[in-house]
């Protein structure tokens, strides 16, 4: 499941045995306990992955605690490893790319711990029992030709005491079933398909072809990868950015009240551009994900649906999985109930996580153009997600997350609803911002045609932004000669536009 969301660039998995597309040959002892190989970077075999870890799983039906006795073979087998690949590679490469885990059930015994540790460190235990045992993981790596045997300890992880393989079954199980949102029967397919997966590659139908990569598990999920992020943001780029006045009265809000915040503005005032800015402003502060639910229009179409749950909070919960906050959600079903109940779920976990992590104060989810999605929903009598979440948190608060989502004024009672939450109104530019974004886009424009444009636009930076695209038509007032024929007194098409949207923002 790892490869679904690796945080850790793993690449690719080989199944009982080295990779099928190995240049090396390192021996049939490194074939043997080799149960799987992880390759990370961006290649599968020793000379194309950045770094290996062979991974041998033992288990023990008595599980009493071991001595070093339990693992003199795997010992032998990871020391032929090293010097196997030492037959074509370099020791200073070996060294910075392979590395080994052991993985069983059974508990070690506080001696063995303690043997183990003198050789990482290159010291002799001083109680004789832990000595003896250092003896042998020393001696078992010398007959093999491993003259240092810290060269191979450093480089194992021991985990004992680990799930049995019932255990095991039982956790993949519940992994799945908490991954996937919808139905159970869902859960069970999947794990089918990974038991599967898994199967065909470690028996006969697997040799040649052991390998195991991230579309293999996407397709035994039934998963394409654009379904673990179905609504990708689509901000344009506007260019240089005024800051706002009131970015320091939101970001103040948000740090200080209680309730959801809904920051609303008549059409074109900038409020996709401001709650960017306000996400940057507070990364210090919050790990912050901004939702789009306008998507460059695409709210629209049939093949996006950004405003239901099953797409939404997808994204939004698989964005802070990619972060390694919390577990992914799995795409499928169309219950809104257990969608909402599974992301909350995830976003408490981010929260938590964030907390513990760093000194951030929590999580701040950015709704913007939540009208949007409530427009298209109701248009196909759906659920939008921005307000079944406004209203799940507003029913029961999650400790540690901030929500924020903006829609204009004239629009946002019906995202609103029944919830209560704390209004923020944004004003067009004020004077000096309104200036600043004309002198940014104009370096050369006289007080004049700034107070010219500035009055025409009134303030909102949409229009003053098309006024700028349309300097001169529009604000130096060149018009062709044709416009002052006594027979063509019909205002131009740009003007006609200019005074569309004027009334369309006022």
């Amino acid at each position: 499941m790892q490869l679904v969301f690796p945080n850790d660039d793993l690449f690719a998995i080989a199944v009982e045995g080295i990779s099928a597309t190995e240049t090396a040959n390192p021996g049939a002892r490194a074939e043997e306990v080799a149960d799987l190989v992880l390759y990370y970077g961006r290649g599968d075999n020793f000379q194309t992955c950045e770094r290996l870890e062979t991974v041998q799983f033992k288990h023990k039906l008595r599980k009493a605690a071991v001595t070093a006795v339990y693992l003199k073979k795997t010992i032998e087998k990871f020391s032929d490893t090293i010097l196997g690949y030492e037959k074509e590679l370099s020791a200073a490469d070996v060294d910075k790319k392979a590395s080994f885990i052991f993985v069983t059930n059974s508990e070690f015994t506080e001696s063995l711990w303690d043997a183990i540790k003198s050789l990482i460190e290159g010291t002799t235990p001083s109680v004789l029992g832990a000595a003896t045992q250092a003896r042998n993981l020393k001696k078992w790596c010398s007959k093999r030709g491993l003259s240092d045997a810290s060269r191979l300890f450093s480089r194992i992880v021991f985990r004992a005491g680990e799930k049995s393989v019932a255990g095991l079954d039982n956790a993949l199980r519940r992994t799945l079933t908490d991954w996937s949102a919808g139905a159970d029967s869902e859960a069970r397919l999947r794990l089918h398909g990974l038991q599967d997966l898994v199967l065909k590659k470690a028996g006969p139908s697997g040799q040649g072809k052991n390998l195991i990569r991230r579309e293999d598990v996407l397709d035994a999920l039934d998963c394409e990868p654009e379904d673990l992020f179905p609504a990708d943001t689509r901000f344009i780029d506007v260019g240089a950015v005024v800051e706002r006045a009131e970015l320091s009265t939101v970001g103040d809000l948000v740090k200080a009240s209680e309730l959801p915040l809904l920051v609303h503005a008549d059409g074109g005032v900038g409020k996709t551009v401001f709650v960017q800015s306000l996400a940057a402003r507070m990364a210090n502060e919050f790990e912050c994900v901004v939702f789009d639910c306008f998507g460059g229009g695409s709210y629209r179409s049939d093949n996006h649906s950004r405003h239901l749950p099953r797409i939404g909070l997808v994204q939004i919960v698989n964005e802070l999985a990619s972060r390694t906050l919390c577990d992914p959600m799995l795409p499928g079903g169309d219950d809104s109930r257990k969608i909402i109940k599974a992301a909350r779920r995830r976003l408490a976990q981010a929260a938590t996580a964030i907390r513990t992590q760093s000194k951030k104060l929590g999580l701040l989810i950015i709704v913007d153009a939540a009208d949007n999605a409530q427009l298209e929903a109701d248009y196909r009598h759906e659920k939008a997600f921005p307000k079944l979440l406004l209203s799940a948190i507003d029913e029961d608060a999650i400790d540690g997350v901030k929500l924020l989502l903006t829609a204009r004024t004239h629009r946002k009672d019906k995202v609103i609803g029944r919830t209560t939450v704390k209004e923020v109104e944004l004003g067009p530019f004020t004077d000096p911002e309104a200036r600043k974004f004309v002198k940014d886009r104009k370096r050369g424009a006289s007080g004049v045609e700034i107070a010219t444009a500035l009055a025409r636009s009134l303030r909102n930076a949409r229009v003053l932004d098309y006024l700028v695209q349309t300097w001169d038509t529009n604000v130096l007032g060149k018009t062709s000669a044709a416009y002052h024929s006594p027979r063509n007194h019909r205002p131009t098409m740009h003007q006609d536009r200019l005074r569309s949207s004027c009334c369309r923002m006022a």
